[in-house]
C-alpha cells in the first residue's frame, strides 16, 4: 500500500480526530509518570525520615541511659 492509499481510507478528520486521541492517551501516561514519580520521592523521603527518627531515638535513648549510670556512678562511693 502506498501513503495515498493509506490516506484515502481514512478521512481527514478521522486523521485529526486519531491524532488527538494519541496525543491525550501520551499527555496521561506522562502525567501518571510523574505522579508515580513524586510518590516515589515521597515514599523514599518518608522512609529516610523514619529511619532517622529511629535512629535519633536510639540515640537519645543511649545517652540518656549513660546519663543514669553517670548519675548513679557520681551518686555512689566507687566515685570517690
Amino acid at each position: 500500500m502506498t501513503e495515498n492509499e493509506i490516506t484515502s481510507v481514512m478521512t481527514q478528520e478521522q486523521c485529526d480526530a486519531l491524532a488527538e486521541r494519541i496525543v491525550a492517551v501520551l499527555r496521561e501516561r506522562k502525567e501518571l509518570g510523574a505522579e508515580r514519580r513524586r510518590r516515589m520521592e515521597f515514599e523514599r523521603k518518608n522512609g529516610e525520615r523514619a529511619l532517622a527518627r529511629y535512629y535519633n531515638f536510639r540515640e537519645g535513648f543511649r545517652i540518656e541511659e549513660i546519663d543514669i549510670v553517670y548519675a548513679t556512678i557520681m551518686a555512689s562511693n566507687a566515685a570517690l
